[in-house]
């Protein structure tokens, strides 16, 4: 029997994959193991190899084309072979946006496998009383799980959503979101999610009353165009933690003269051990040192519960074409200054070469976001949910200061600290960042 190929879930938060590109061609021979296809998700590529030998029978998922895990996008198995009926794609293929709800398109068929969500106890309950759809609700706890803030605050969308027709779930809670009147839409049946894209102008077949209040193009602009996976996650997770996080921004001044003078000092020598030593490395040990002293910062906070982490995972914002991935080194605090460099530093080249893995990319318990060497002298960082804080790095600036009573020139350096204010008030946050001011105006305070 032909064998279902799938796009496979990566990670607990990957809820769709996009074929990058397939490595055979109908009717070529596989061997298992070998790279059968690539998957582009929010945040990495990832090549997906063959489970058994046979014959590549069927490609339904074109390059280019998104469909959701574990959907069938292939068939592999016996020359010849027939796939199973229905297995052909329909003469006049669902719209994308269709895709994700109608039945049975191939490219969006889901896996008689049930899919597992990561949820609580309390908002696997709600789901279930009130018919909510956990795989539609988007988690804001650790590693996404889903809470019961997030199931009441999908079902109050969705609610909210005009009345009228027989309306899915989800094109309910978008028609919420977008402003449509479902109940003006005609539409024959059950109103979908493609329907209140297209009635908000965000579809392929947009009503011309749509069209007409959408933006007008110039003779100049254009056409609009589908942004990549990684800055369509990034647009869902700042969205997110704008709406999650109630945040304050802190800005502190700190004499980062010492702090220099220490990476002079060191950075000779640990270059001839191959090693290279930034301030990015010397801050982040910093921040883990503190945030051992403070572990209401490193920690998570979802169902109303505070969970405090075990180890400093510390991120780093790296960018990466036209976004931001954010790798982080597990149990921080636990090495020394040459680990982190060490390790950081591959984890900067993997990010940028598409090679970091899953697991070096979840698990973070807090981010630096340096945007110093673009000669920024304060900004507001987001939240890197689940996390309860971020801390923006600031452009060095050599300044005139006063002390001991004379003018002097030390180099000075803002740090932006975004604290979630359910957790982190204005106090703790305060003090937290007293405390990596102390620690990088005498670094060395490091080896105590």
């Amino acid at each position: 029997m032909a064998k279902e190929i799938l796009m496979p879930k990566l990670g607990l938060t990957m809820t769709e994959g996009t074929v990058e590109e397939w490595k055979f061609k109908e009717g070529d021979k596989v061997k298992k193991g070998d790279i059968l296809f690539s998957v582009a998700t929010d945040k990495l590529t990832n090549d997906v190899e063959a489970e058994s030998d046979g014959v590549l029978l069927k490609i339904l998922l074109s390059a280019g084309e998104t469909a959701p895990c574990k959907a069938v996008i292939g068939y592999l198995g016996a020359e010849g072979e027939k796939i199973p009926q229905g297995g052909e794609p329909d003469a006049s293929p669902a719209r994308p946006a269709e895709q994700e709800e109608r039945k049975p398109a191939p490219t969006a068929r889901q896996a008689q496998k049930p899919v597992h969500v990561l949820a609580s106890p309390a908002a696997k309950k709600l789901a279930r009383e009130s018919g909510a759809d956990l795989t539609q609700i988007t988690g804001t706890g650790p590693m996404g799980r889903i809470g019961i803030e997030d199931v009441e605050k999908w079902l109050a969308a969705a609610s909210s959503a005009p009345a009228g027709p027989k309306t899915s779930p989800m094109a309910a809670k978008l028609a919420a979101e977008l402003g449509v009147d479902v109940s003006a839409l005609d539409v024959n049946g059950r109103v979908m999610k493609a329907d209140v894209l297209a009635a908000a102008g965000k579809g392929a077949a947009a009503p011309a009353e749509a069209a007409a209040a959408a933006p007008a193009l110039g003779s100049n602009d254009e056409k609009p165009k589908k942004v990549s996976p990684l800055r369509r996650s990034i647009a869902n997770n700042m969205t997110n933690s704008w709406h999650t996080s109630p945040r304050v921004t802190y800005t502190r001044p700190v004499d980062v003269t010492a702090m220099k003078e220490m990476r002079s000092k060191l950075k000779d020598g640990l270059k001839e051990k191959g090693i290279k030593l930034t301030y990015n490395h010397i801050l982040m040990k910093v921040v883990a040192k503190a945030l051992t002293e403070f572990p209401d910062v490193n920690s998570s906070f979802a169902d109303n519960m505070l969970t405090h982490h075990t180890h400093v995972n510390m991120g780093l914002a790296v960018a990466k074409g036209d976004g931001l991935i954010v790798p982080n080194v597990k149990s921080c605090e636990e090495k020394s200054l040459a680990e982190i460099a060490v390790e950081t530093e591959k984890l900067i080249a993997d990010t940028r070469d598409g090679k970091v893995q899953m697991e070096d990319i979840t698990g973070g318990t807090f981010t630096i976001s340096s945007l110093g060497p673009y000669g920024i002298t304060s900004f507001s960082p987001i939240i890197n949910q689940p996390e309860l804080g971020i801390l923006g790095v600031c452009d060095m600036v050599d300044t005139p200061v006063v002390r001991n009573g004379e003018i002097v020139i030390r180099t000075m350096m803002n740090l932006s600290l975004t604290a979630d204010h359910r957790v982190v008030d204005g106090v703790m946050a305060s003090k937290f960042l007293k405390r990596i001011a102390e620690l990088l105006e005498n670094p060395y305070m490091l080896l105590v």
